[in-house]
């Protein structure tokens, strides 16, 4: 990635005022207003900065939408859906898709971790097969495109679902739990959506483990990719996503590695970092492995402790 071009700065002096400010003063806030307008220019999108763009504020069915936070009060037991890596409007996958959505109907949150088709007629078509009562939030991940995603979330929202951009909303905030979102891949090699996708540094994790810490309840990182781990012996996933020494969280929710989902578990506000993922909801055969039926996940919080199990499309 390289920094956009610094935009040419004209500084001139305004009349009518009885106070006058150095000149020195006046370039050097007009150029450091610039270097962080070229910043936010940069290809691929810095999807995870914490200066970015923010959510329209808004009070949607008991949730609030404001600045970077989606919040919601009330209720400490809450049951959260996870979803990834549909690969696209492939009609096997919109019909499993379709079949594992009642699955979801007493969920209070969805969250949509990645993958989940690269144009906005696909992110319309996958993401609406799956959009029900509750708020789902869509985390960018290596094929979607802010252009794309942005088109799709307008085109649901107008149909009635309360979708959410997940670069957009970087915590959500709930009763006994917080979840911190990490959009994008930590390379840009790896964006199946080009310049118009997301990216994140390690600084932007860091900021972001360094405040679930010291949060109360349990403290989960969700992102499109997976912490650092192996896969038949070899290594996978991001070390920028692994706690390390000074961050405490409790879980990670992440994109898949493989097709299957993780196993049933339970746990609590222990520190763990306990890795969970959804797997593929894709019908068709793209990643490494055995082709397995489409899966997600659904994550239960009672107070402090919480319970995963996978869920399979049944046809």
């Amino acid at each position: 990635m390289t920094r956009a071009l610094l935009p040419i700065v004209l500084v001139t002096a305004c009349g009518g005022g009885s106070r006058s400010v150095p000149s020195g003063q006046r370039v050097g806030a007009a150029v450091g207003a610039a270097l962080a307008a070229a910043d936010h220019h940069r290809a691929p999108w810095r999807c995870a900065a914490p200066d970015g763009p923010t959510l329209a504020d808004e009070t949607i069915a008991g949730w609030k939408l404001t600045g970077h936070t989606l919040h919601r009060d009330g209720g400490e037991d809450l049951l959260i859906a996870t979803i990834a890596d549909a690969g696209g409007a492939a009609p096997a996958t919109i019909a499993a898709l379709g079949r594992m959505k009642p699955r979801f109907a007493k969920a209070d949150l969805v969250i949509a971790l990645g993958g989940m088709g690269t144009t906005a007629a696909e992110l319309e078509a996958t993401l609406g097969a799956i959009a029900g009562t509750a708020p789902l939030v869509v985390v960018p991940g290596d094929l979607e495109g802010i252009g794309a995603l942005t088109a799709a979330i307008k085109v649901l929202r107008t149909k009635g679902h309360l979708v959410v951009d997940g670069r957009l909303a970087q915590r959500i905030e709930l009763p006994g739990a917080t979840i911190a979102l990490v959009a994008g891949t930590a390379a840009a090699g790896r964006l199946v959506a080009g310049p118009d996708g997301c990216a994140y540094r390690g600084t932007d994790v860091g900021a972001a483990l360094a405040d679930l810490t010291g949060r109360a309840g349990l403290r989960i990182l969700a992102a499109a990719e997976a912490p650092r781990g192996t896969l038949g012996g070899d290594a996978v996933g991001e070390l920028a996503l692994t706690p390390g020494a000074g961050t405490e969280i409790d879980l990670v929710l992440h994109g898949p590695v493989d097709h299957a989902a993780s196993r049933a578990r339970t746990g609590g506000r222990d520190a763990d970092a306990i890795a969970l993922t959804p797997g593929t909801a894709d019908a068709t055969p793209r990643l490494p492995g055995p082709l397995r039926a489409p899966m997600a996940g659904v994550l239960a919080i009672h107070g402090t402790t919480w319970t995963w199990k996978p869920l399979a499309d049944a046809e």
